[in-house]
């Protein structure tokens, strides 16, 4: 936990300023400052989700790149492998969900919009098994729309109802009689979004114009009142040329301390006011005032002496990047008042300097170029390529708003990403409007009270198996192999007498990969497991916190024309449920060989594609791609894994056994200069198991291209196991093909193409490849760079 020195005495002309010293050792024995740390101690994630469209029709696919970030320094994330994505209807009825894997703080994967989905909204969540330990909003959640072009013949938004929805929200949470308060305003349609330059007047008994307000186009503002306990005010609104009368609805309390702040360049002044009726009561006795984020902390003890304002400096350069929690607490401890406030100082956002894009046939490539890349850190960001004109990219959020905001509040916030776009004074005054309308922040402190979170759910990275040994098996020494199986090495597990379980940890299954055991034994060789296993996760758990959502906006109008031909040669009735659809990328065709292959073998397979043979030309220059030391000169071949010990290159026992098509070959001069083309598949057992003593230093399996999969696979040695979760294959994202690139609803709602992980290379550049569109596109970009750095921005390209 890491402290910093936030409030500093300063002279503020219009208040009456006390100065006050700390109390260091008091306060860090005090009951907040235990409970803060004790609850705050445990790391945090936070995750967010690029979508490449808020609007969807059915018979496409939801493409999504996932970021992990910890929430304390806003770093990629390393503590988790496991990442969980569900859809979810307006009934929280999950509709789909996977486990997606997660790789230096970034996944991705796509879901089908197919039979499962009807015309509506629903919730796209992302969480990790962490995340459930905590009560703030540290997981994802944004709102879709999915348009079924057989049964709704207009993409066509509800009409706005003759009904407002206004809330006044006192400054810090309290209106205190007799004094000046602050009071937020935010005016909402049926539908849930702000309306814009609503003008409204305060009104008391007399009916005499107390104050007034317009709201920004996200129906927020704000005002002052002097309130008076004995009197009623009511609030006339004029919005869209419709009046509405509306009354404060707000307890004026007759006792308290309020907080008030403002912003004035370098620094935010914090005005703690009280009534003359509370002064005489609270005189002499210690407050607290305590600002965090989370993370870092301050506090110090506040003193009422003879006035009713006291005033602190705060300096921007003293505060934590992002959201400060400014908390005030009574003489017991407990928390009267609370206001956020947002520090851009720290944001680090890169955008790219340059933009070509060229044209080869069908395909365009479109290169970016930044500056200021540090490519040994992680980088990568994904793009949305969609036509310039369209309507179907209307979400709220960015990577920025959702790391930097979304978290530390209790409810959504209408185009969030707007504050963290070109930011400017204008933005920053809106975004301190924002937060003064938010009330207290997601930190609970009842919940901060009671005891640090209960960590029952843990980082997770991969698959556990518990595997349980049975009655069957009387070995004294039980030795058992985990045989390769898609990225995994074989594993050795040696148990101890008295050990009946071991673990193994770390596994990453994809798809219907199974699990296969041996028990290796003296006398018999290698033999079925026996072992009844337990698998960690076996499910994907429920997110059950409640988050608040807002759907995407559209225009209030008949947007397009629809018809059921939207997309060309698509018949929707044969859209199936995603575990009836295959449609297999290259990647997924190879890991689906390979996966076959790999049954019941002892060491890893690979599949020789047309990529490896153009890459390497010989069976030597793929092994030395494998981290083997291999001769392949003059006549001579010979190979030695570089993890192996070391012996004279000559000698016969430091090679690993070679077999061709299953049979053994003692000269490997047959492999001098062995054309990759004649290769099928290569089964690598760096441990030789299986071979006796000829496996000694390894054993390399060749199959040529023309036998197929002709092998023996040791069905009789093995015990395989289904795990009952396993990560989702990356499938290739699907681009519809359209009746018509010129349509109206092509240019609102169509698809150009989608990039999950575009890296950015040592010259600071970055690419890729589209088909050739008709018209502009706009590409939508998000992602990370430099340990702690955002990448986000929207571009236009003409192709003209």
């Amino acid at each position: 936990m890491k402290r910093i020195t936030l409030l500093q005495p300063y002279l503020f002309l219009f208040s009456a300023l006390l100065l006050f010293g700390f109390h260091l050792n008091a306060q860090e024995e005090s009951e907040i400052l235990d409970a803060y740390e004790d609850y705050t101690e445990a790391a945090r994630e936070v995750v967010y989700m690029h979508l490449n469209k808020s609007t969807y029709i059915k018979g496409e696919s939801i493409g999504f790149t996932a970021y992990v970030m910890d929430k304390k320094d806003k770093k990629p994330s390393q503590l988790t492998t496991n990442l969980y994505v569900s859809i979810e209807d307006s009934n929280n009825n999950i509709i789909k969900q996977k486990l997606v894997r997660v790789d230096d703080g970034v996944a991705s994967n796509t879901f089908e919009v197919d039979s499962l989905f009807s015309s509506g909204y629903y919730n796209v969540k992302a969480y990790t098994n962490w995340m459930l330990n905590f009560n703030e909003q540290n997981h994802y959640v944004e709102s879709i729309r999915i348009i079924n072009p057989e049964t709704d013949e207009y993409v066509e938004e509800e009409r706005i109802e003759n009904t407002i929805d206004a809330q006044f929200l006192p400054e810090s949470g309290h209106l205190l009689n007799g004094v000046v308060n602050n009071i937020g305003v935010v005016i909402k349609d049926n539908l849930g979004f702000g309306i814009p330059n609503a003008k409204g007047e305060i009104i008391g008994d007399d009916n005499k114009t107390l104050s007034s307000f317009e709201t920004n186009e996200f129906g927020i503002g704000k005002f002052q009142l002097l309130p008076n306990i004995n009197e009623t005010y009511k609030i006339n609104i004029t919005s869209a040329n419709k009046d509405f009368t509306v009354n404060l609805n707000q307890k004026i309390e007759p006792r308290g301390v309020i907080m008030a702040l403002k912003s004035l360049k370098s620094k935010v002044f914090v005005s703690l006011i009280t009534n003359d009726e509370t002064l005489e009561n609270i005189k002499g006795k210690r407050y607290t005032l305590m600002a965090h984020n989370g993370d870092n902390y301050d506090m110090m003890d506040i003193y009422f002496t003879d006035e009713t304002v006291v005033t602190k400096a705060i300096d921007y350069s003293n505060t934590a990047t992002g959201v400060n929690i400014l908390t005030l607490f009574n003489e017991d401890d407990k928390p009267i008042a609370e206001r956020l406030f947002f520090n851009h100082n720290g944001i680090d956002v890169i955008k790219s300097n340059e933009i070509s894009a060229s044209r080869k046939r069908d395909t365009v490539t479109v290169n970016l170029g930044f500056k200021g890349i540090d490519t040994e850190t992680i980088n990568s960001f994904s793009v949305s390529v969609l036509p310039e004109e369209t309507k179907s990219y209307s979400r709220h959020n960015n990577i920025v708003s959702y790391t930097y905001l979304q978290p530390y509040l209790r409810g959504y916030i209408e185009q969030a990403k707007y504050y963290f776009t070109d930011v400017d004074a204008k933005k920053q005054y809106e975004l301190d409007n924002l937060l003064l309308t938010q009330g207290w922040s997601s930190y609970d402190w009842n919940t901060i009270f009671q005891n640090a979170p209960n960590q029952t759910h843990t980082f997770e990275q991969g698959i556990r198996l518990k595997a349980n040994l049975s009655s069957e098996i009387s070995d004294d020494n039980n030795s058992f192999l985990m045989h390769a199986v898609a990225d995994e090495e074989p594993r050795i597990y040696d148990l101890s007498e008295g050990e009946n379980s071991f673990l193994i940890d770390n596994l990453f299954p994809i798809g219907s990969d199974k699990i296969y055991v041996s028990r290796v034994t003296k006398v018999n060789g290698l033999l079925p497991a026996s072992l009844y296993f337990q698998s960690f996760p076996s499910a994907i758990p429920r997110l059950t916190i409640d988050s608040e959502v807002l759907n995407p906006k559209h225009d209030y109008k008949i947007e397009a024309n629809l018809k059921p031909n939207v997309f060309k040669d698509f018949n929707f009735d044969e859209v199936q449920a995603l575990s009836e659809v295959v449609v297999q990328s290259e990647i997924e065709r190879k890991r689906t060989k390979i996966r076959k292959l790999e049954e019941h073998r002892f060491g890893k397979v690979t599949y020789i594609d047309e990529e490896d043979r153009l890459l390497f030309n010989t069976l030597g220059q793929f092994l030395q791609s494998k981290n083997f030391f291999v001769i392949d000169d003059r006549g001579e071949f010979f190979v030695r894994d570089r993890s192996g010990i070391t012996m004279t290159p000559n000698s016969p026992a430091s090679q690993p056994a070679f077999y061709l098509d299953d049979m053994y070959i003692a000269d490997t001069q047959i492999f001098y200069q062995y054309s990759l083309t004649n290769v099928g598949y290569i089964e690598i057992n760096r441990l030789g198991i299986g071979a006796g003593a000829r496996g000694a230093s390894g054993v390399i399996k060749i199959y040529s291209s023309t036998k197929g999969s002709k092998s023996t696979n040791n069905q009789d040695t093995v015990q395989d196991f289904k795990l009952p979760l396993s990560f989702s294959a990356e499938k290739k994202f699907y681009v519809p093909k359209y009746q018509s690139y010129y349509s109206d609803f092509y240019k609102g709602y169509g698809v150009i193409g989608w990039e999950p992980k575009v890296k950015i290379d040592e010259n600071g550049m970055a690419s890729f490849k589209i088909a050739k569109p008709r018209g502009n596109v706009k590409l939508f970009i998000e992602g990370i760079a430099n340990d702690g750095a955002f990448i986000f921005e929207e571009k236009t390209i003409s192709l003209n």
